[in-house]
């Protein structure tokens, strides 16, 4: 009889132990192995957030409109530029930009101003949006650029209508014999070398047609001038001095190959 007992005592603890037994084997290894795939699953999922862009991703093409609207709205210069990138993973794009200004200005002194050459810039532009989905850019950029051109300063010509021939300038006179200067210098020979910091946007407006704009501050590297006077104005750099700000709007296409 007690042997009975000490068996029925042995079973029924078993039975009790066994469901135990099973949930303490079972947590740990799920404990250990659950959190790894939800944080590999964390890690792809940020992976495919992230668009990923070949190497090379197109070429695109431009055409500046605001040299071009300045004219157009009575200023005294014209510029005509054009511009041609490379999309590099969508993060880096080599940047060549050729264009073509003339100046006809008269200066506060009754003095004509008038120069025109082209002008050539090269450098790269960053974007800061290559991780995001959408197509528009932020672009943060650097150039080198140079000209060399030519430029007349003459003053304006007034005849006298009581005893003829030219009138003075009142503004341009001699300090030492008195009288008015004679000034008409034509075609001086100059030339410039600056850097330019740019900062704009460029946002998709239709399929691969892009418009944007940028704000450039460009610094004086080096420049000549001839011997009778500096030039007024710079194809490509702007109002003659040591820096000077500019503005470009760009309607841009992105080529299908």
């Amino acid at each position: 009889m007690a042997q009975k007992i000490f068996n029925c005592f042995i079973s029924l603890a078993f039975c009790l132990f066994l469901p135990f037994h099973s949930l303490s084997a079972q947590n740990p290894q799920n404990s250990a192995q659950d959190p790894m795939p939800k944080a590999e699953k964390r890690t792809e999922e940020k992976k495919e957030d992230v668009p990923q862009y070949p190497l090379y991703n197109g070429v695109s093409v431009g055409l500046d409109l605001w040299g071009i609207g300045n004219k157009v709205i009575g200023g005294d210069n014209l510029s005509v530029e054009v511009m041609a990138d490379v999309n590099l993973k969508n993060r880096f794009f080599p940047t060549l930009e050729l264009g073509y200004a003339a100046s006809n200005a008269d200066g506060d002194l009754g003095i004509h101003y008038q120069a025109k050459a082209p002008y050539f810039r090269i450098g790269i532009d960053y974007n800061a949006l290559y991780k995001k989905k959408h197509a528009n850019m932020l672009l943060v950029g650097l150039r080198y650029a140079v000209t060399s051109f030519k430029y007349d300063i003459d003053t304006v010509s007034l005849n006298d209508p009581i005893y003829g021939g030219g009138v003075g300038n009142p503004n341009l006179e001699d300090e030492i014999w008195g009288g008015s200067l004679p000034y008409d210098h034509r075609g001086m020979k100059g030339s410039m070398q600056w850097i330019e910091i740019c900062l704009g946007l460029r946002a998709r407006v239709w399929q691969d047609l892009y418009m944007g704009w940028a704000v450039r501050m460009k610094y004086k590297l080096s420049a000549s001038a001839g011997t009778y006077g500096d030039p007024w104005y710079v194809p490509g750099f702007g109002k003659y001095g040591s820096n000077t700000i500019g503005v470009t709007y760009t309607i841009t296409y992105k080529l299908p190959f």
